[in-house]
């Protein structure tokens, strides 16, 4: 539940400061700017502030963040109640990306600490499933709240709602800080196999970020206003949370684990494309829908792999690094969208770079097969690393 309470208000957030930055300076551009600066600051921090959350220790690291989380929002509400001018506002956004950029990865950490190892799995797949749910509903629920209670009031009930996370932290159990604030093991991006995650999961955000840019001028085809993208992404989520329900059965997915990752990445850019083609409503909702099957899974399968292959005590520096990966990949498909919407068009946009993920998928699978003819196990370099045998060792 503590999870709950931090991660909703997160996702509700791009939504909430769009809708501020037009009730304070009457541009919804302005808003995109603020939710932006959110976002960036968010991802290129959270390898930063993960790293000092491992260094502390972790429910109370975790609270502090939760409760500096808190001032952020706090003083932003000040700020757009006060008239603050838009440069204001966006260093109080830009402070609150980087005061919550850790603590979607300090809640992962969490979990192995919560759940016993032989339920790892499952629990991993859930939370994936429930990672799909958040994305959808939070920002759903902001735009309802905001017809009732305005933007500052979406604000407000975020705050709440991270000082409920914080008390519940109470009850959770934690780790002990790194001795000497000497954090021990490699790096997660110079691990083997987390750093092949990173990467896969980059090139996943990029067609995500095109399709986000690009779905005013897809939706125009169907005459359909862009408010619209709400319930036709919930389609995907839908997909993405049935098929994570599914991969929670699955016994040791990382036995295999190069080949799962490469079909589910092939699997994800070859659903994807069709978006870019579908000739009515119906089919491009089914499109949705199909693309967000291979999402749940592929996010189960990276916190697996980060949590056998990485070090323990870098756990927090890791599983943060994971949305600032997939962040980083929207945030640069947005830009390229952008930039290429205005010569090839909504529609050549996402199969341009709908195409990355098919690209990596192939190279995935390629490097499987030839490690299988080598008679090297599959999940080695991307489920396990044979430097690190036992992560919790360190």
């Amino acid at each position: 539940m503590a999870n709950l309470f931090a991660r909703l208000p997160l996702t509700m957030n791009l939504l909430a400061l769009v809708l501020v930055g037009e009730q304070t300076t009457g541009s919804l551009a302005n808003g995109a700017l603020l939710a932006g600066i959110a976002t960036g600051t968010s991802g290129l921090t959270a390898q930063w502030r993960g790293r000092q959350l491992d260094r502390r220790d972790l429910r109370s690291g975790m609270r502090q963040d939760l409760l500096l989380t808190l001032v952020c929002v706090a003083a932003l509400i000040a700020g757009v109640v006060m008239g603050a001018p838009l440069w204001a506002l966006a260093l109080l956004v830009a402070a609150q990306g980087v005061a919550s950029a850790a603590v979607l990865g300090g809640f992962r950490t969490l979990l192995v600490l919560c759940v016993p190892p032989e339920d790892i799995e499952p629990a991993n797949a859930i939370d994936a499933v429930f990672v799909e749910v958040a994305f959808v509903a939070g920002p759903a629920i902001a735009g309802i709240l905001a017809l009732f209670v305005g933007p500052t009031g979406v604000l407000a009930l975020m705050a709440g709602a991270f000082v409920v996370a914080a008390v519940m932290m109470r009850q959770m159990p934690t780790r002990p800080p790194a001795e000497r604030g000497v954090l021990i093991g490699p790096a997660p991006l110079r691990t083997t196999g987390a750093s092949a995650v990173y990467a896969l999961v980059l090139l996943m955000g990029l067609p995500l970020g095109a399709w986000e840019a690009s779905i005013p001028a897809r939706l125009e085809v169907f005459g359909l206003e862009p408010a619209a993208a709400g319930p036709l992404l919930a389609l995907t989520a839908l997909g993405s949370g049935l098929a994570g329900l599914v991969a929670a059965n699955l016994r040791d997915p990382l036995r295999q684990g190069r080949l799962f990752a490469g079909a589910l990445m092939l699997a994800f850019g070859a659903l994807f494309l069709p978006t870019a083609a579908a000739p009515n409503l119906w089919l491009l909702g089914l499109s949705l829908f199909a693309f967000g099957l291979p999402i749940a899974p592929l996010n189960a399968l990276a916190g697996l792999t980060f949590q056998r292959t990485i070090a323990a005590p870098r756990r927090g520096e890791g599983f943060s690094l994971y949305p600032a990966m997939i962040l980083i990949g929207a945030g640069t498909g947005q830009l390229l969208a952008g930039l290429l919407l205005p010569h090839l068009g909504a529609d050549g946009v996402i199969t341009l770079l709908g195409g990355i993920p098919v690209a990596g998928g192939l190279v995935v699978l390629g490097a499987a097969a030839r490690r299988r003819r080598l008679g090297l196990a599959p999940g080695v370099g991307f489920g396990h690393d044979p430097t690190v045998a036992d992560p919790d060792a360190y």
